[in-house]
């Protein structure tokens, strides 16, 4: 008998297996998935009675299995930094000591003294990108900077920056890393009112990340105490925001004199302190020896059991003081370990087997705390510890599919995954290597071959609304028997899972690892950054740019770009303001010296999984990988569509500005896809039953990949577009109202042309209600796109006789004629400021004028030869964007308004189209999309980062299926 096998032989309870109908995973999933997720533990934060509650539920429920306990108890307990609280020594003097009441240091500052000169830097932003510096001209070395919270037009679209969400220069951190390095003595911070009577109070402290400094002194102070200090220069903190707003550039408007610069006379000392607090927690442990040769190996089997508790630092809404409850993140988990893990403490072993270890870890959402300290406090020997399996938010299934990650850390995973997935009804998406923002990441730094299951992002993701009634009781049960399966067919493989260092290249979408350059670079999230004033290294990946440059584990990553790196935060700053293909200089310290290597950043693509933020990463936990980090307000990460498949095989190497590819659906007709207001979901047209003709309107959720039908389901149908600003009716044109049949299709005997049925008619649509008619008139009406700044219409209409474009008002007022040429005039959008339109166009002249009006009153049009044109509606100056008699459609803005992306088949046969590029500034076009076939119906998303189109690049042989895509742009 094995050493393993001697020691728990008398811990679990000997018992013939059940019969298969006595174990019921959905009530075990159902019954587990509540109680953890129940109000009574409120939410299970860190050092909360909640916690240990559901701590000892576990215990319990391990115990009364007959599980081992590892000779522990069950409990493997150590101490997780839970935040920060002041110190002894915090003050603040502007020629009179200031009181607790009028400033407060942040939890990142670093402690001590400062002095200084003030000067006022604005929003002490440098946005080199965006030509905006509040610190040009302005001299801030050795002295004390002021700065405005925020950024500038936070709330105006037409701001520079983002104008609708907090960008990365609006981060706290990126604030206090720009004073460092110009050489502020400390940066203090106030909070401009965003509403008339807002309270000026400080903000609570909070550790607002990893325990790491920020290499400087930081402290808010209130409005009155910065409207004391400013008086002195002639403005306050709500007219200097004003100045600097109006323009959105750091002077004040039209010459006046600047609000920014030294304050006179005004000088401050201080001093801060901030000190970690820290409270228990334990992982929970339970053991199911093995037998037989293989019993000295181990296989762990993890999931996290802690949660937010009351949310605010974490949560998606930091304002919000509520018990999120974390069904999903993670009770799913814990109750898919647990139910599993008791039905295999059922069957005693037989034959070969290793020893299982059931893992609950604690601090998971506070930086893997529990996993970190049982990797370097092991009760198993890592060496024999040959796999890990993780499960983390595997309660929301949807349509049987689940994501199983890391499946590249051992080439053995994915056989035994696909089987015991498929066997239980579900799909897996496999892929991606050992790091990744849950427990998981721990064991892959320690070269143990992982998998982590996770069921996908949603809405609820760090929220109060993250309750049981939300889970898929029966998805969950599949899980749970999946694990079962996988892990009697892992742990009985007389083979070892072959550790394989990950060659995969830039990190996944689903690593949460942010955008711009990458590194290639794995921080070490156990080490005490506030000591080494940098980030030391854990690993570097294959293959990768810091390997390449000859940057090792171990390293502390002190510079880079030229810039000092004191935490995580500056280097994802850092990492944001390059590009790749940059050569920069890195600096590190290793065994005592610095060393300056050089690397040339590499470009991240997507690879699949969970968006950023999910699966586990809390906006207060960076990730492995080149880590990034939101801006003010917290988030988990940018959002990113994670509906569908990632595909990046499928983009050619030519096709340089798109990145991150994605099909959202798989088979049938789809096509002009429209994007809605949030930037979350598109309308799209669909024939998806073969041998059906008829188009119909759907909208498509780009998170879960959820499809609903839109329209009635009647006549044909053309053109939904979501109405501004909330996006909850829909105007679409319908032939329904001459018949439920669909119309036929045109004849094709005088070539290829499109029908224009007189019968379509533009409706409203408001989901649950019945479609009510607009503008409807004799002819053809269709074509409706809507202004998103004031949901303004433009559509395509005969009702002068001729294909022209009008404008009207979402409730029907102020119908204008746009276009008066002879010719069709179609497919129009507005561009992001609705001050242009952009559509396509024929201006035949001669003969084939002749032939377009002889086929107008067929109701046909020929698209054979249109082009792209562009109109300013102030001075209805036209701009002719192409001139090359292909037929040129679909047109879009590009999101600075520069040009247009549009589809073509200007080059190949008439059937070879793509997707173009034409700059209003002139020039030739170019070729965006280079796979053959058709590639079409281009479009941003409202945020100009994202781009949908319609491809049959995924079309198989004999098929005729056009799906949709989606890309990152890069532009």
């Amino acid at each position: 008998m094995s050493l393993l096998a001697f020691l728990f032989a008398s811990c679990r309870t000997e018992t013939p297996p059940p019969p298969p109908e006595a174990w019921d995973p959905t009530a075990c999933f159902r019954e587990l998935t509540t109680t953890l997720s129940a109000d009574e533990l409120g939410g299970r934060g860190i050092g909360t009675d909640g916690l240990d509650r559901a701590a000892s539920l576990l215990e319990d429920r391990y115990r009364a299995a007959g599980l081992g306990d590892a000779g522990v108890g069950h409990r493997q307990p150590f101490d997780a930094v839970t935040g920060v609280e002041l110190g002894v020594d915090n003050t603040l003097n502007d020629g009179a000591a200031l009181t607790p009441a009028d400033f407060t240091p942040l939890g990142f500052t670093t402690n001590g003294a400062f002095s200084g000169e003030v000067v006022f830097a604005g929003y002490g932003i440098t946005a080199t990108e965006l030509g905006y510096d509040d610190y040009a001209g302005l001299d801030v070395k050795g002295k004390v900077v002021l700065a405005l919270r925020y950024e500038p037009g936070e709330t105006d679209e037409a701001s520079p920056f983002d104008g609708k969400r907090a960008s990365r220069w609006s981060d706290l951190r990126y604030k206090a890393m720009r004073a460092r390095e110009l050489g502020a003595a400390a940066l203090v911070l106030v909070a401009p009112s965003r509403q008339p009577d807002e309270p000026d109070k400080l903000p609570p402290l909070v550790k607002g990340g990893p325990t790491s400094r920020a290499g400087v002194p930081v402290v808010q102070v209130t409005r009155a105490v910065a409207d004391r200090w400013l008086k002195a220069s002639g403005t306050s903190v709500g007219e200097a925001r004003s100045a600097i707003d109006l323009e959105l550039a750091p002077g004040a408007p039209k010459g006046g004199k600047g609000p920014r610069g030294a304050i006179t006379g005004l000088k401050v000392a201080g001093t801060t302190e901030v000190r970690p607090t820290s409270a228990g927690a334990r992982n929970v442990v339970a053991v199911l020896p093995g037998s037989g040769a293989l019993a000295d190996e181990v296989i762990v089997v993890g999931a996290h059991y802690d949660h937010l508790g009351m949310g605010e630092e974490g949560s998606m809404r930091p304002d919000s003081h509520a018990i999120h409850n974390g069904a999903d993140d993670n009770a799913s988990g814990t109750a898919a370990l647990v139910c599993a893990f008791e039905h295999l403490a059922k069957a005693p072993p037989t034959g070969d087997r290793r020893t299982l270890v059931a893992l609950s870890f604690s601090a998971e959402e506070i930086g893997l705390g529990g996993s970190a300290w049982y990797t370097d406090h092991p009760l198993f020997p890592l060496e024999k510890t040959v796999g890990m399996i993780n499960l983390d938010m595997v309660g929301r299934v949807r349509d049987g599919k689940l994501a199983a990650l890391g499946t590249d850390s051992a080439p053995e995973w994915a056989a035994p995954v696909t089987a015991a997935a498929e066997k239980f009804g579900l799909t897996v998406n496999l892929g991606g290597d050992g790091y990744g923002p849950s427990d998981h990441s721990s064991f892959y730094e320690k070269q143990i071959p992982v998998v982590h299951f996770f069921s996908g992002s949603h809405e609820q993701y760090h929220t109060p609304d993250d309750d049981a009634p939300t889970l898929n009781m029966e998805g969950g049960a599949q899980v749970v028997r999946m694990l079962d399966d996988l892990v009697r067919a892992v742990s009985t493989r007389p083979e070892k899972l072959t550790y394989v260092r990950s060659v995969s290249g830039p990190p996944s979408a689903g690593d949460s690892r942010g955008y711009g350059a990458w590194l290639g670079t794995v921080p070490d999230m156990t080490a005490d950054e506030a000591a080494l004033g940098g980030v030391r290294l854990s690993d570097v990946r294959a293959g990768g740019p810091a390997e390449a440059a000859g940057v090792k584990a171990g390293d502390v990553l002190v510079g880079l770009a030229g810039a000092k790196v004191q935490n995580l935060y500056d280097m994802s700053f850092l990492l944001q303001d390059h590009k790749p293909g940059e050569t920069v200089d890195v600096v590190v310290k290793r065994d005592g010296a610095e060393l300056v290597l050089r690397a040339t950043l590499g470009q991240r693509k997507g690879a699949g999984g969970p968006p950023p933020g999910v699966g586990g990463a809390s906006n207060n936990r960076p990730d492995h990988g080149d880590f990034s980090v939101g801006a003010e307000p917290a988030g988990p990460g940018p959002w990113r569509p994670t509906a569908g498949k990632a595909v990046p095989e499928m983009l050619d190497p030519k096709e340089t500005h798109l990145a991150d590819l994605r099909q959202l659906t798989f088979g049938g007709e789809n096509a002009e896809a429209y994007w809605t207001p949030d930037g979350k979901h598109v309308t799209l047209q669909r024939t998806p039953v073969p041998g059906t003709t008829c188009d119909q309107e759907y909208v498509f959720d780009l998170t879960t990949g959820e499809m609903k039908l839109l329209s009635s389901g009647k006549g044909r149908t053309t053109c939904g577009y979501a109405d501004y600003p909330a996006g909850e009716r829909y105007i679409y044109a319908t032939t329904e109202a001459a018949g439920p049949e669909c119309p036929p299709s045109p004849d094709m005997s005088q070539g290829y042309v499109w029908s224009l049925y007189p019968s379509y008619d533009m409706y409203w649509h408001t989901p649950g209600k019945p479609p009510e008619p607009f503008l409807a008139a004799p002819g053809y009406d269709a074509e409706a796109t809507a202004c998103m700044k004031d949901g303004r219409i433009v559509f395509t209409s005969t009702r002068s006789g001729d294909l022209e474009l009008y404008t009207v008002d979402r409730d029907g007022a102020n119908l204008a004629q746009v276009t008066d040429t002879p010719g069709y005039d179609g497919g129009a959008f507005f561009n992001p400021a609705c001050t242009a339109l952009v559509w396509r166009a024929s201006r035949p002249e001669g003969e084939a004028l002749a032939d377009y009006q002889r086929l107008l009153k067929q109701d046909l049009v020929r698209p054979s030869a249109l082009e792209i044109f562009w109109m300013d509606l102030a001075t209805k100056k036209v701009e002719q964007l192409t001139k090359n008699g292909a037929a040129n459609f679909a047109p879009y803005p590009l999101p600075d308004d520069s040009g247009v992306l549009y589809a073509s088949n200007a080059e190949g046969n008439g059937r070879e189209f793509d997707v173009w590029m034409a700059k209003r500034a002139g020039g030739a076009s170019e070729r965006v999309t280079h796979v053959a076939g058709f590639d079409g119906f281009p479009m941003f998303s409202p945020d100009g980062k994202w781009l949908m189109f319609a491809s049959n690049r995924a079309t198989e042989k004999g098929k005729n299926d056009t799906n949709l895509f989606v890309a990152r742009w890069v532009p």
